[in-house]
């Protein structure tokens, strides 16, 4: 009969201490990856692509895992491409109030080029329930982020050329830019400028010219001042109601003078709205209107005649023979008036008879 094996107090407590370190290892490895052991419950999603998204990656509400992609699955046969594959997924019984049936699922990069896992955007519709779905929302493609990240960089190597040559025409005195750093002439300009300005301030600061004497005379100033004193005794005298002005402004006369004016204006324009007066009249009585229009008609209507020959004054107007006449007996009495100018007794003859 085979001789039972003891085992030593030492190869115990060696065991022992082995098993604790593998128990204290396991539950720091469910620490750090955030392994929970509660109770579960399953969604489900599609999206239109997966890619980089592995079985067990984490699920996320908001930002804060609350689980694990537990299956990918090819959908045969989806309705449209944004069901193309099918994301099961357990999620933490303890936030199923919290992801709604508005929710929306999607897959996030973690930092530029990290692992990808799913994220759920809390909702407010209803709760969803133990294997429900929740729609899925296409995120940023990291294919073609790299590739206009691709497109960018040529971009940039364009540009960057470009500026190489502008740089380049600059470093030649090529264009404004190149003449204004290179060319000598500029700075020949500038020291011209420099010297006709300090030319201006010398003479300035030694009081030539107009602004020289506003700078550096006196005799401006005591203009002013002097101006300023004349007004502060104009001042005085209308605050002294010296003055027309000063009566003006503070003789109350004036103001209720004024005021039985406007009061008297008001009351004359009362009755011309009322049709008092001749000038009511003028304003309000159609009648004055009426005979005017009455009046304006009629000298249409003599001058409508003048114009047609009508009448004594038309024909005076448009006959003819009415100037004849009166030229001819211009003419008779021109002829007459000579007459008696060279022999005056042939018509001042006087004849006596006595009876």
């Amino acid at each position: 009969m085979a001789q039972r094996k003891q085992i030593t107090w030492t190869e115990l407590r060696v065991g022992l201490f082995v098993l604790a370190g593998l128990v204290l290892l396991a539950v720091a490895v469910f620490y750090v990856t955030g392994v929970n052991w509660g109770p579960k419950y399953s969604l489900k999603t599609f999206l239109p692509e997966v890619s980089d998204l592995q079985v067990g990656a984490p699920v996320s509400l908001d930002g804060l895992m609350v689980g694990n992609v537990q299956k990918l699955t090819i959908n045969p046969h989806p309705a449209d491409h944004m069901q193309n594959i099918q994301i099961d997924m357990r999620i933490d019984k303890r936030y199923q109030s919290l992801i709604r049936t508005d929710s929306q699922a999607s897959l996030v990069t973690s930092g530029l080029l990290g692992n990808r896992y799913v994220n759920i955007s809390r909702g407010s519709g209803q709760v969803v329930q133990n294997q429900g779905t929740i729609p899925g929302i296409a995120g940023n493609n990291m294919q073609e982020i790299v590739e206009r990240g691709v497109e960018l960089e040529a971009n940039l190597g364009q540009l960057t050329q470009q500026v190489g040559d502008i740089i380049g025409a600059v470093r030649k005195g090529q264009g404004t830019i190149g003449k204004f750093i290179y060319d000598p002439s500029m700075y020949n300009h500038m020291n011209a400028t420099v010297a006709k300005a300090e030319s201006i301030v010398s003479g300035v600061q030694s009081g030539q010219g107009s602004i020289g004497k506003l700078v550096v005379s006196d005799e401006l100033y005591n203009k002013v001042d002097a101006t300023m004193g004349h007004a502060e005794t104009i001042f005085g005298d209308i605050q002294a109601q010296k003055g027309t002005l000063g009566k003006l402004v503070y003789d109350p006369v004036v103001y209720d003078q004024t005021k039985q004016f406007l009061t008297n204006s008001n009351a004359l324009l009362a009755g011309v709205r009322d049709g008092k007066g001749t000038l009511g009249k003028l304003v309000t009585d159609d009648s004055v209107f009426t005979n005017l229009r009455d009046a304006s008609a009629n000298v249409r209507d003599v001058t409508g005649k003048l114009n047609n020959g009508q009448g004594t004054m038309g024909k005076f107007f448009t006959d003819p023979q009415l100037y004849n006449n009166m030229t001819g007996l211009t003419g008779d009495m021109r002829l007459m008036i000579g007459d008696f100018r060279r022999d005056p007794k042939k018509f001042l003859h006087i004849k006596l008879s006595i009876f």
